[in-house]
C-alpha cells in the first residue's frame, strides 16, 4: 500500500458523495473502451507545484531531453524573477497552471470574495497577460487544503468548488488513487494526485502508483516540488530519483501529457 501523509489523506475524508457518469468513450452496448491514445493502457500527467527554480535548473531538462511535457502550477511570488524562462517553457508546449499570487496555506479567514480579489482574479490575470489566455485553466490548491473560510468542513469545501467552478476546468489535490476516467469528469474539482517523495527519497511509492494505475486503465497524476542535486525535507525529490521516475514511466505502457491537456481528452471524449 502507498504511504502518503495522513494529514493530507485525512483532508478528503467528509465530502459529500457524488454520483459516477457512465465511462468517457463508453460503447452503445455498455462495454467501456479505453479514452487513452495509441493503444496506451493508462494517463500519467507530472506536475509541479509552486514556479521554483529548482524545477527549470533541474527538472525541465529532464523532461525536455525525454520529450516529456509537464504542468507546472505557478505561485507568482516565487517565480517573476525568472519570467522570461517560464514564457519560454510554455511556448516549448509545457503547460502552465494556477497556484496562486503568494500561496496561502491559513484559508479560515478569507471569504470567498476575498480570496478570489487577492489571490485568484489577480494570478489569473497575470497569467493572462504572459500566457495567453487560451492556456488550460487548471488550479493546484495550496497545501493540498480543500476547505476555505469558516464552517464545518462540508461547507468550507463546497465554498472553495464553487469559488473555483467560475474560473477553472479542473484542479488538482495532493492524495488519493489515480483517477478513473469517469470520475475525473464527475469529481473535477478534486483530482486526486500522489507526492512520491514527500515523506522519503525513493523510487517505489512512485512505481506502486504507477502500477495500479496501469492495472485499472487509471489517470495517475504526480506531485513534485524542489528537485534538486539532494533530497533535503518533505515535498524534495533528488534529481537521481526524479530521473529514475521518468524512466519507469517511459517503460512502462502510458500516455504522458499535462494535465489539462489530459481533462481535456476526457471532456471531448464525453461529449
Amino acid at each position: 500500500m502507498i504511504r502518503r501523509p495522513t494529514s493530507r489523506r485525512d483532508l478528503l475524508a467528509g465530502l459529500t458523495a457524488l454520483s459516477v457518469l457512465p465511462p468517457a468513450g463508453a460503447r452503445a452496448s455498455g462495454g467501456p473502451i479505453s479514452p487513452w491514445p495509441d493503444g496506451t493502457r493508462a494517463a500519467v500527467s507530472l506536475t509541479y507545484d509552486d514556479g521554483l527554480d529548482s524545477q527549470l535548473d533541474y527538472a525541465v531538462p529532464e523532461l525536455d531531453g525525454r520529450g516529456l511535457k509537464g504542468t507546472f502550477f505557478l505561485t507568482r511570488e516565487n517565480m517573476e524573477a525568472r519570467l522570461p524562462e517560464w514564457i519560454d517553457l510554455a511556448r516549448r508546449g509545457h503547460e502552465v497552471g494556477d497556484h496562486t499570487v503568494d500561496h496561502p496555506c491559513a484559508l479560515a479567514r478569507f471569504s470567498a470574495r476575498g480570496f478570489a480579489d487577492r489571490e485568484l482574479d489577480p494570478m489569473e490575470g497575470f497569467l493572462d497577460a504572459n500566457f495567453g489566455g487560451g492556456r488550460p485553466r487548471t488550479y493546484a490548491y495550496p497545501c493540498g487544503y480543500l476547505g476555505l473560510g469558516g464552517g464545518g468542513r462540508r461547507r468550507r469545501y463546497a465554498r472553495y468548488q464553487r469559488l473555483l467552478r467560475s474560473q477553472f476546468s479542473a484542479a488538482r489535490t495532493t492524495a488519493g488513487r489515480a483517477n478513473a476516467p469517469a470520475d475525473a469528469l464527475t469529481d473535477r474539482f478534486r483530482l486526486h494526485a500522489f507526492e512520491p517523495t514527500y515523506e522519503a527519497d525513493g523510487v517505489h511509492p512512485a512505481i506502486a502508483y504507477l502500477k495500479d494505475a496501469t492495472a485499472r486503465g487509471a489517470w495517475a497524476i504526480l506531485v513534485f516540488h524542489d528537485v534538486l542535486p539532494r533530497w533535503r525535507s518533505e515535498g524534495d525529490a533528488s534529481v537521481a530519483t526524479h530521473r529514475r521516475i521518468l524512466d519507469a514511466i517511459a517503460a512502462q505502457d502510458l500516455w504522458c501529457a499535462p494535465m489539462g491537456e489530459v481533462f481535456g481528452r476526457l471532456a471531448a471524449a464525453r461529449t
